[in-house]
């Protein structure tokens, strides 16, 4: 078709928000393509009318036919003789606006009707999506046109984003391209990351150029992750409920929480009259904890009053510290009335039974194995620093002690930056800083389904943010289950396919952005089309995410090759079972094989291996990195399977693994199998040396 010539002519219904034209059928434009009508409008500042050029988006096109309808039955209509084309097109455009001094304003009148329509040219929608370039990120192309690049403006995020789609339509990825986009502009960047998604950044940002090798930080959620740096939360700054709740203890087991906060109260008075702040951390719980039950277990014996207990108590605490019974300082601790009030709660719930005790230390120790909490918290400069970004791995963590970590972080950007703005004492951070948020539904439902800390926090940075520059992206397939307070704040939208009424709805109601026909369209966006919304954009826009740069661990698996790979790991974990009872054979003297594995272990472990572990241990050798070294003088074997450290003195029975504590895991036979295979428990060459490992009626070996 000849440039500069119409496609169609307004014909029908006409507003100045949207208009019917019919189409000539020499060119038929797709659905979502842009044209443009000529209309006469008095821009803002001017006095005369202006010659503007109208653009608007095609939302809708459909034949209809010329004589025929639905109604004529089959054997009327098949006889007929009607020529190929004999219909009307109809397309229905909705008004995007017309550009005036840079600046895009809605005609005030409506298309005439027999205006000419005319095709929008990549030009046209070039310099009427246009964004300056300082302040723009390239998020993709147009849908209709492949060949106009798509932008927003990075100042749009100060009024905060959702980006909104069904499960495998691509909101993952578009949060990718717009980190990568950000990392180009410089920003601080915290990702909140609960599946551990985003970690994979790390490796691939060498992509984007040598100078941002330097600028991804892999914020570690607990101790056993890869990472950089591993966020710390002082467990002083918690109050007694918290603490429990993060431990996962249950609010009907009130006589378990009663032993934490009152274990809690008493250690941190030690810690503040001794001068000792180690006391006041989780290992200093746990021990109070211990002086407690044996107190009491001491003063049942005795008698069953208060006044005994506390005697027995002082006396353990005593051994504990290693103070003298009649010490100064006991004396002084004593005294304090909140150290007494801490002993009395401790008393309290343990005087009947000691039970919850037991369990209150199994709940402090599940606790103390994720490494966060301590004494003392990190500093924010530690893991936020410009130009960078950050990922918190939260991957492996209960939804409790998530939630606390992402309020806990939230806050103190939060106040970080409101101590800098206003400035206030305290710890501060110079520079605005991009939160995004995945999994948003998780952290900020609506009241009525959970209830959250971190909708607290989440909240007051919709609302207040944007006065301190912390901004919030959202990114969520579920919007029905977010925080419809939180959700109608986040002011633009990147909603890509979305299916469920619900959540079409929950969308509809958080803006007036998104029109109805727009929606309607939603559930017919194909994976990586999107439709942007808000002040991140100079008008609505629909666009095709543009391929990303950096990876991310959460593309979907293709089943047949991991089903595949699952038959390669069950068959390399038989071929590894036979040489290790090959191996272990000729290391203990015996004949081993792959029914009996679990006696040649425990002969060598010192302790009951089932066969069981055994099966998922060899597992854990196919699938993952597992390495192992030895002492030969102290019969130790240390290493690591995937990430897990583990470490066994054989001879004791002796297990110490990183993840499962001291029980015979998967990742301790592991490791001494990995010592096996690679032949670093070498063959005995005199005899009795290795007696020990095979002897059974020299030594009782441990269940």
């Amino acid at each position: 078709m000849n440039k500069g010539q119409p496609i169609g002519i307004v014909a029908g219904d006409s507003r100045p928000d949207t208009f019917v034209f019919s189409v000539n059928p020499s060119y038929i434009p797709p659905l979502y393509d842009y044209v443009y009508v000529e209309l006469e409008e008095v821009p803002p500042g001017e006095a005369e009318p202006r010659k503007v050029k109208v653009i608007a988006q095609i939302r809708s096109i459909r034949r209809v036919g010329i004589g025929l309808s639905p109604e004529h039955p089959w054997p009327v209509l098949k006889n007929l003789s009607m020529p190929h084309g004999n219909d009307t097109i109809v397309a229905v455009a909705k008004v995007l606006g017309y550009k005036w001094k840079e600046r895009i304003y809605y005609p005030r009148r409506a298309p005439p009707v027999g205006s000419w329509v005319y095709l929008a040219d990549d030009r046209l929608l070039e310099d009427f999506y246009s964004v300056e370039e300082e302040r723009r990120l390239w998020i993709g192309y147009l849908v209709s046109r492949p060949t106009v690049k798509a932008y927003l403006d990075v100042e749009g995020l100060k009024r905060h984003m959702a980006i909104i789609a069904a499960t495998g339509a691509g909101k993952t990825w578009t949060s990718i391209v717009l980190i990568e986009e950000l990392l180009k502009k410089g920003a601080t960047v915290l990702v909140l990351d609960p599946h551990g998604e985003y970690v994979a950044i790390k490796k691939s940002v060498a992509r984007l150029g040598s100078e941002y090798v330097n600028r991804v930080i892999v914020l570690k959620g607990r101790k056993d992750q890869e990472g950089d740096i591993l966020y710390r939360v002082s467990v002083v700054d918690l109050s007694e409920d918290e603490l429990a709740t993060i431990a996962g203890v249950p609010s009907r087991a009130t006589r378990i929480r009663a032993v934490i906060g009152g274990a809690k109260k008493v250690a941190t008075q030690l810690a503040k009259l001794l001068g000792k702040p180690a006391l006041a951390g989780l290992k200093g719980i746990r021990n109070v904890i211990g002086c407690a039950i044996d107190a009491v277990e001491i003063a049942k014996s005795q008698s069953r009053k208060l006044e005994d207990y506390t005697v027995q108590f002082l006396r353990q605490l005593g051994l504990m510290l290693g103070l003298g019974d009649k010490s100064e300082e006991l004396k002084m601790v004593a005294a304090d009335e909140v150290f007494q009030r801490g002993v009395r709660r401790l008393w309290l719930a343990l005087r009947k039974d000691t039970e919850p005790g037991y369990d209150a230390i199994r709940y402090i120790e599940e606790l103390r194995k994720i490494g966060v909490y301590g004494v003392k918290q990190i500093r924010v400069e530690e893991f936020l620093r410009p130009g960078t970004v950050t990922i918190f791995n939260l991957a492996g963590l209960r939804a409790e002690v998530q939630d606390h970590l992402v309020y806990n972080i939230l806050t103190r950007v939060f106040m970080a930056r409101v101590r800098y703005i206003r400035g206030l004492k305290g710890e501060t951070y110079p520079y605005p800083v991009i939160i995004v948020m995945e999994e948003a539904h998780r952290f900020i439902p609506p009241k009525t389904v959970k209830q959250t800390r971190t909708r607290e926090i989440a909240t007051v940075i919709a609302s207040e943010g944007r006065k301190f520059g912390v901004h919030l992206i959202a990114i969520t397939q579920r919007p029905s289950r977010v925080d419809q307070d939180v959700l109608s704040q986040l002011q633009s939208q990147i909603v890509l396919r979305i299916v469920n009424p619900r959540d079409q709805d929950a969308v509809r109601d958080a803006g007036e952005q998104l029109s109805q026909d727009l929606l309607e369209n939603l559930p017919g966006l194909n994976t990586g089309e999107a439709v942007v919304v808000g002040p991140v954009v100079p008008a609505p826009i629909m666009v095709r995410v543009r391929d990303r740069v950096l990876d991310y661990s959460g593309t979907d698996l293709v089943l047949v090759k991991e089903w595949m790979q699952s038959f390669e790991a069950e068959k390399l974990a038989k071929e590894y079972a036979i040489e290790a009872a090959l191996k272990l054979s000729r290391i203990l003297g015996g004949t081993f094989d792959t029914n009996n594995l679990d006696e040649a272990l425990t002969k060598l472990i010192g302790k009951r291996v089932k066969m069981p572990t055994i099966h998922e241990a060899l597992l854990i050798l196919a699938r993952e990195h597992v390495w192992a070294s030895y002492d030969e003088l102290n019969g130790v074997v240390t290493g690591e399977a995937g990430t897990v450290e583990v470490k066994v003195v054989l001879q004791d029975g002796l297990i110490q693994c990183s993840t499962c504590g001291q029980k015979v895991c998967a990742h301790a036979v592991a490791v001494v199998l990995r010592a096996v295979l690679d032949d670093l428990l070498s063959t005995p060459r005199t005899e009795g040396l290795w007696e020990w490992w095979y002897n059974d009626t020299t030594r009782n070996i441990e269940d």
